[in-house]
């Protein structure tokens, strides 16, 4: 017999000598065959080959088809006759077997749905958004994943190249804690370089705001003493005296200081603390005992506000 999964197509309904039948009445030869088999296998009087029927040819349609032989079932029937009820039984299973996978492949298979149909539902389904898995990349996305693939066999060397060398770890540590700690060192180093600087330019504008503030002080007191007035001249040269000291960082400007606060500020032995105290109390007499002030008064003042600045 041949199945119909394995039959030449080429076979036409005009072979010799086999009957002519369909695919369903293929089947329902099978079905009958299959009954055979069965009360073969229970009763040795069953095994009657005349029940077979004759050989035929199965027509699929558009001159397609298969020849179908039973000489293999007559066989199996033949010998069934003689042999004990337990191999009888045995052999017929395996007639049926047979005889079952005919039929399977007998079954008409489902009509193919149409192509255009099938694509556009198969289009539909693609198109939601689970199976949405691609997006547009840029340039910069492509050259960023070759680096991450460049990055990712480069530490898969190391680690194969680690383990056959055990020591390549511990020095990649040290070499790393080298590494950060030189960055570190380099980074307090431009910080503090950073701080010098700052501290250098408000130095430098500090003295420069306080070289500005004694020249208009001084400018204040030639403009008094040229209308005059000394006594407001021999009040602006102590302040301008006071501003100088205050350039040299001695104290911290402070406008609500008496005159001998600033005089206890000073070391009592140093030259500029001598200066400022002769300053002082000439200064104190004139403006603060109301006296009246000359030109010389001025030129004493003057003099000592510059013994001071070269102190």
């Amino acid at each position: 017999m041949v199945s119909p999964g394995s039959a030449s197509r080429a076979q036409t309904a005009q072979s010799s000598g086999l009957q002519q039948s369909s695919l369903d009445d293929y089947a329902g030869h099978l079905r009958s065959l299959r009954a055979l088999a069965v009360a073969c296998g229970e009763n040795a009087a069953a095994c009657d080959i005349g029940h077979i029927g004759p050989d035929e040819h199965v027509s699929l349609g558009a001159g397609a088809g298969f020849d179908a032989h039973y000489d293999w079932l007559s066989s199996a029937l033949t010998s069934a006759k003689g042999i004990p009820d337990a191999e009888r039984a045995a052999l017929m299973q395996r007639a049926e077997a047979h005889i079952d996978a005919d039929l399977a492949d007998a079954q008409p298979s489902a009509a193919q749905a149409n192509f255009s149909d099938a694509r556009r539902r198969a289009d539909a389904i693609l198109a939601e958004r689970e199976f949405r898995t691609s997006q547009d990349v840029s340039l910069w996305q492509i050259v960023m994943a070759h680096l991450y693939a460049w990055l990712d066999r480069l530490l898969g060397h190391v680690v194969a190249f680690g383990a056959r060398s055990p020591w390549i770890g511990p020095l990649l540590e040290w070499l790393l804690i080298a590494i950060a700690g030189a960055l570190l060192l380099v980074w307090a180093f431009r910080t503090v370089g950073r701080q010098r600087l700052r501290l250098r330019a408000e130095s430098a504008r500090q003295t420069e705001q306080t070289e500005e503030r004694v020249l208009n002080w001084m400018r204040e007191a030639e403009a008094c003493a040229t209308r005059g007035a000394f006594r407001d001249a021999v009040h602006c040269l102590y302040w301008a005296s006071i501003a100088t000291l205050e350039g040299r960082r001695l104290w911290q400007p402070d406008r609500s200081r008496t005159p001998r606060e600033y005089l206890r500020l000073l070391d009592p032995v140093s030259p500029a603390s001598t200066l400022l105290r002769r300053q002082t109390f000439s200064f104190e007499t004139i403006w603060y005992g109301l006296c009246p002030a000359r030109r010389s008064d001025y030129d004493s003042a003057l003099d000592l506000h510059r013994q001071l600045r070269a102190a």
